[in-house]
């Protein structure tokens, strides 16, 4: 014991204290240090303070991890003769090269996140995953004993690139509806521009797409109504068809409430919080009889749109901006009275 250094010679109490301030790569040093030390982290599972998570980059097998205290760690796996090669790159530029032998890139990659998992204990602000790793989380939660409590992770902001829409389906439980506030849905670098889109109501009924504020939806994926979306803050996404009814529907919801699926909402333009709804849309939107159902509209040459202004009921510091582009984009907008072009009519 006189033999161990200062650190292992201090109370289990103050040691965990001084773990408490280490990120996950200060953790995954201190590991390789000594066996006690070791079975000393894997059994108190310190904190790893990580605010972001990537997994998978395209193509490769890859973890990345930023904490809150400005580190970074990325680690690559790469398929070699006989086995695997893991590369390490820290924030400062440091790296190390090892060679697994016996051992395929995607298992050494599970067994590596593994690791960061038991440590995983403060919500995650971001969490990005690649279709390379969707299997592989996949195969992480169902390998988890049924008393961890790691799953569903807590994330703020998800991104999922290149799943297809039944991996989308089974990603989406492991993570916490009640945390999950951005959800962000994009293709793959290769991926086709026509996809299978989104036309499952499992996606749309489920508590991520419901509880979500803020989503952003790939070209490739589509919604197929727009009262899918009118309990958001912010969408950006397409849709096949708009019909005049619609863009009337989204103007018109900014005075009352409905009853949409299971639950009631109150709609996202008449919300305080609602920012703007931006929809690409497969049709030419100015065929549409609009300026017959909202009136005269001015043309904005910057943006080559049409756009129309409506007073907010009980505001009178915002308006609601509608813009139909010649591009086919409907977008809305809650803006400052102060942006409003000068000259340009409020429609009451």
């Amino acid at each position: 014991m006189a033999d161990d250094p200062p650190l292992l010679r201090l109370p289990e109490i103050t040691m965990n204290h001084i773990l408490y301030f280490c990120d996950y790569s200060e953790i995954a040093r201190l590991r390789k240090v000594c066996h006690t030390l070791r079975n000393h982290i894997d059994l108190f599972k310190p904190d790893a303070h990580v605010e972001e998570v990537l997994l998978g980059n395209g193509k490769n097998a890859e973890i990345c991890f930023d904490s809150d205290q400005d580190s970074r760690i990325c680690i690559d796996y790469e398929e070699t003769e006989g086995g695997c090669t893991v590369k390490c790159d820290t924030f400062m530029g440091r790296h190390s090269l090892k060679t697994i032998s016996g051992m395929n890139p995607m298992d050494v990659l599970i067994q590596d996140f593994k690791i960061y998992m038991r440590h995983l204990k403060t919500p995650l602000k971001q969490f990005q995953l690649s279709e390379i790793c969707c299997d592989a989380l996949l195969q992480i939660r169902k390998e988890q004993p049924p008393e961890s409590q790691i799953f569903p992770l807590k994330v703020n902001k998800l991104e999922l690139y290149g799943l297809s829409p039944d991996q989308i389906l089974a990603t989406l439980p492991l993570f916490d509806a009640n945390h999950l506030k951005d959800l962000r849905i994009g293709t793959g670098i290769n991926a086709a521009t026509d996809g299978d889109g989104l036309n499952d109501d499992a996606l749309f009924e489920s508590e991520q797409w419901r509880n979500a504020e803020r989503i952003c939806l790939s070209h490739k994926f589509k919604i197929s109504n727009v009262r899918q979306i009118t309990h958001l803050k912010e969408f950006e996404g397409s849709m096949s068809r708009m019909t005049a009814a619609d863009a009337v529907f989204l103007k018109n919801v900014s005075f009352q409430t409905l009853h949409y699926r299971f639950a009631t909402f109150q709609t996202f333009i008449s919300s305080p919080v609602f920012k703007q709804c931006c929809i690409k849309v497969d049709v030419d939107l100015n065929s549409l009889p609009l300026k017959d159902i909202f009136g005269p509209s001015s043309f904005d040459r910057y943006t080559k749109s049409n756009r129309w202004y409506f007073h907010i009921p009980d505001d009178t510091n915002s308006a609601l901006r509608v813009n139909v582009s010649l591009n086919s984009n409907f977008e809305i907008a809650r803006i400052n009275r102060r942006y409003v072009v000068p000259g340009e009519m409020i429609i009451y």
